[in-house]
């Protein structure tokens, strides 16, 4: 009986560190695609990018704007694959259009750089080509849907980085 205690209480131990993480580790790669997810929720002028992004765990905030024309946010997560992850982004309100740009950056990074870049480079809603070099692997994108779309993300001996513009025109009020 005390050995089956025993080897009971072994178990819970031994299964205790994965039950506190409450969910599994993600990939390196997921990491990024989520990354820019957040990042393109921003870069559109998504209400809810801010929201969304506290509530997937991002320490994000609000910037005090200079106009009523120009709103600016940061955001930092701790990622398991990817490692500290800094996030800007601006989104500027013209007349007819808005431009949204948000720059991701993480300096000391962990997992596969060519893997992280060649699985944003292969999301449908991009086009574009991926460069490998001596120092990493870069890749310039446009999207593929009917906003204007620019992406430049790379892995290098610096970090990630994900650059992202997108203009769109800007809805109408009464639209």
């Amino acid at each position: 009986m005390h050995r089956a205690l025993a080897l009971i209480a072994i178990l819970a131990l031994a299964a205790q560190p994965a039950l506190a993480q409450g969910k599994t580790k993600t990939a390196p790669a997921d990491e990024a695609i989520g990354v820019l997810e957040t990042c393109e929720a921003f870069a559109t002028g998504d209400v809810l990018a801010l929201d969304d992004a506290v509530a997937a765990g991002w320490d994000a905030y609000d910037n005090e704007g200079e106009s009523p024309y120009v709103r600016s946010y940061d955001a930092t997560i701790d990622l398991h694959g990817l490692g500290w992850v800094e996030m800007f982004a601006l989104v500027e309100t013209y007349p007819d259009r808005v431009l949204g740009y948000c720059r991701i950056d993480a300096a000391e990074t962990r997992g596969n750089a060519q893997g992280v870049i060649e699985a944003i480079a292969a999301l449908d809603r991009y086009d574009g080509e991926v460069q490998e070099a001596d120092t990493g692997t870069y890749a310039s994108l446009t999207g593929t849907g009917s906003t204007e779309t620019m992406l430049l993300t790379h892995w290098d001996d610096i970090g990630f980085v994900v650059q992202l513009t997108i203009i769109s025109p800007r809805a109408q009020s009464g639209e």
